[in-house]
């Protein structure tokens, strides 16, 4: 078994954090433009006003709170990549004990 110094450690968090954010923003992107194709309502299968408008709304409603999550959870990210600089040692020792706590569950989840 080979043996990482925490510098690789952290390294390699900080490129999983960076693939986490860049997913993030292409998931972002992929419901910004979905959203915009179906946005556009029928006209013939509208159930709301006779405008348009109803649904128009419920779409700008909904885009605005996407763009909140996506915002808050932008933040969450920078916050514990943050945390990850200013506590190395402990974030490696979380990292390792959550994932032997994943093979430990998944290793009696096999047994039985």
């Amino acid at each position: 078994m080979t043996s990482r110094s925490p510098d690789k450690e952290l390294d390699g968090l900080k490129a999983d954090i960076a693939s986490l954010r860049e997913q993030i923003a292409g998931l972002a992107a992929g419901m910004r433009d979905s959203a915009k194709v179906h946005a556009e309502p029928e006209r013939s299968d509208s159930d709301g006003p006779s405008d348009g408008q109803g649904g128009r709304d419920a779409w700008a409603d909904l885009m605005h709170k996407f763009d909140a999550s996506r915002v808050q959870g932008e933040k969450v990210v920078r916050d514990l990549a943050e945390e990850v600089k200013s506590h190395p040692l402990i974030s490696v020792a979380a990292a390792f004990g959550l994932g032997y706590i994943i093979a430990k569950l998944w290793y009696q989840e096999k047994k039985s």
